[in-house]
């Protein structure tokens, strides 16, 4: 049987300490380089949704400026077809005006 010494117990424990904190400072580091790697994965998920996002409002966008201008289109062309229905307005106009004309220029009472 062998006999340990004090200085030998202590020797052990300091051995132990050691091969606890380096095995702690390697579990560290590898939790250190597991969260670069989830932050990096995030970073990369929001500029994948970003881009998404940014596709969608540019497809959004041509789709509302394209029905713009058709109802732009739409508008002018109506407002063609109101000028004809305009002069006709004009004409109906022009005789409720002469017709007024008339009635506040004669004497009714003759």
């Amino acid at each position: 049987m062998t006999t340990t010494t004090p200085d030998r117990t202590v020797a052990d424990a300091i051995d132990r300490v050691l091969e606890a904190e380096h095995a702690a400072a390697l579990t560290i580091v590898a939790a250190e380089a597991a969260a670069r790697s989830s932050i990096d994965a995030a970073r990369e998920k929001r500029r994948e949704i970003l881009e998404t996002a940014r596709q969608r409002v540019m497809r959004l966008h041509e789709r509302a400026q394209a029905r713009l201008a058709g109802r732009l289109a739409q508008l002018d062309a109506n407002a063609s077809i109101e000028t004809l229905d305009a002069a006709a307005l004009g004409a109906v106009a022009a005789d409720a005006l002469a017709a007024v004309a008339e009635r506040l220029t004669t004497d009714e009472s003759a």
